[in-house]
Parts: C-alpha cells; structure tokens; sequence
C-alpha cells in the first residue's frame, strides 16, 4: 500500500508511467567510479555481506564461508549485495509550513510523491536510496540501501511524517552529512522557507565533502502570485497562534517583490555552488515536471 492518510496515492501511476525510463545518474565522479557506471553487473566490485546458503554442486569455492565450516562442520556460502557507486539521501521537509495547500495538494504532499517516484527510479536502476524526514531536528532517518524491497521502507516513513513544527534545513543537512560515510547524492525536497545564509553555508559544506546536491523547490502557487483579494487573517503554520490581519492589495507589491529577491537569490547561490535547482509547483503536473528535469540532467551529462 503507498497511500498516505489523506488518500494521497504517493506513487502516482501517470508520473511513474513518464519517468519509468528515464535515469538519474551522478554528474560528479563518485569515490573514484565515473557517473554513469554504477549500474555495471560486471564481477570484482564492492560488495557487502548480505547472508550465509547451504554449499549447492556448482558453487565456487572461494565462496565457502571456512569459519563457519569449522564452527558446524558444514560448507555455507556467502552471499553479497552489490555496493553500487551512487547512494542518495532524500531529504524532506515536514516543517510546519509545508502544510499549505489552498487550491492544490499541500507542498509536502507533493514532496512526498516526487521522493517516492525518484526513489523507486534510483532503485530500480540498483542504487541505494534512504530518507531524512526533518522539521527543527532530524525525526526519522533510513540509511541508504540498494534492496529493491526497502522502498517500502522509504514510502512507510513518508505516510507516517505529517507537517508540523519549525524548520531548520540547514542544521539537519549538517547532521546528513555526518551521518553519510560515502559521497553520494543528497537530493532535497523544501519550500526552503527560512534564513539563506545557513542554507548556503550546509549546500557548501556538502559539496566540499564531495557530495551532490539537488534542490527540488517546492512552492504553491498562492505563495509565487500573492492572489488575495479581500481582507484575510493569515496563519503561521510553525508558531502556534501567530496570526495577523493583512489587506492584501495593500502588501502584494511589497510581498512579490520580496518573494522575487529570495528566489534570485537561491537560484544563483544554488548555481554559484554547483547545486541543481529546479523548481516545482503544486499545481503542476508532477510527472511532466520530473521527466523535463530528468531529460535536461541526462543530456547535460552526455555531453
């Protein structure tokens, strides 16, 4: 099952259907393997332990587990999962104010259908995927992993996380990378609401550490156009009971303005430090938003 409480099918049938044979590969050399190659099935690579199986006519030698031999005096072989090149972290934001939703699904709805359809992507071509599911702290965190299985793992922690509390992206992108051993890719998911020069300083400090990052920017429409007309009570989504009075006609200037500036900003920051920005709103259709960024990075590489 991978639909959230709300009835949100997470892995929605048409987006899959547009980006099902498409690819999202690595643009930077990771630990020392060129982007394009982690999917290799040739023999010799990194592998790590997964379990023990009764020797079988036919198995190679090298193979035989000695140890366990002589504890049972029976022959096991060891099984492996292949390490792929590429393990990617995706990081979502479940602060509070990802909650919006006027017109369309709210933000972090969205969110979580673009992680789960990239998700299930990056697994299907054998890499390792987890999850970081954050408001003010790190709530849930599921190392990455290649297993075709442990997306349901991945979708299980997205229905659970619903919106609510402060935000602070840049503290929980700092304890990402401290808990990541390799360098990979860290894609994020965040209407990035909140103090940029933090943001900027996290993206950086990922990037001196060799990982990847990719920003998937998500913002209603209501939060890009300011459309209200009549006077309104406006919520904080993050700080209970912080409410104030607005004539909209008498701020949108001064908002639009506002929002121009935080969004030039972050999109030559992002550009500045080598970091994939790629807008979303939620009124878009999800599948044709991902396959256009997909076909975009995947001719970019091939160049």
């Amino acid at each position: 099952m991978s639909t959230a409480p709300n009835g949100i099918e997470l892995l929605d049938s048409e987006a899959l259907g547009k980006v099902g044979n498409l690819e999202l590969l690595s643009t930077n050399v990771v630990d020392g393997v060129l982007s394009g190659l982690h999917r290799s099935t040739l023999k010799g690579g990194c592998f790590e332990f997964a379990e023990h199986r009764a020797y079988s006519a036919g198995d190679e030698i090298r193979l035989i587990d000695w140890r366990v031999y002589a504890k049972s005096d029976r022959y096991y072989i060891k099984q492996f999962e292949e390490e792929t090149n590429l393990q990617a972290v995706m990081v979502v934001d479940a602060s509070g104010s990802m909650q919006y939703g006027h017109s369309t699904v709210s933000k972090l709805d969205y969110a979580r259908m673009a992680c789960a359809c990239l998700s299930r992507l990056m697994l299907r071509q054998r890499d390792a995927v987890g999850i970081a599911l954050i408001d003010q702290k790190m709530r849930q965190y599921i190392p990455p992993r290649a297993h075709a299985h442990h997306l349901q793992a991945i979708l299980d922690a997205l229905r659970r996380n619903e919106a609510g509390g402060m935000t602070s992206l840049a503290s929980n992108l700092q304890e990402v990378a401290r808990r990541i051993k390799r360098r990979g890719l860290i894609v994020i998911f965040s209407d990035c609401f909140g103090e940029l020069e933090p943001l900027k300083k996290a993206i950086h400090h990922l990037r001196l550490r060799g990982h990847e990052v990719l920003i998937f920017h998500v913002l209603a429409p209501e939060e890009r156009t300011f459309p209200f007309d009549r006077f309104s009570q406006f919520e904080c989504f993050e700080e209970d009971g912080l409410r104030i009075d607005l004539d909209p006609p008498s701020v949108r200037k001064a908002y639009l303005e506002r929002m121009r500036v935080y969004l030039e900003d972050l999109q030559e920051s992002c550009a500045r430090l080598a970091c994939d920005y790629v807008p979303l709103s939620t009124e878009d259709n999800l599948g044709d938003t991902l396959a256009y960024y997909l076909n975009r990075r995947a001719a970019r590489i091939k160049k």
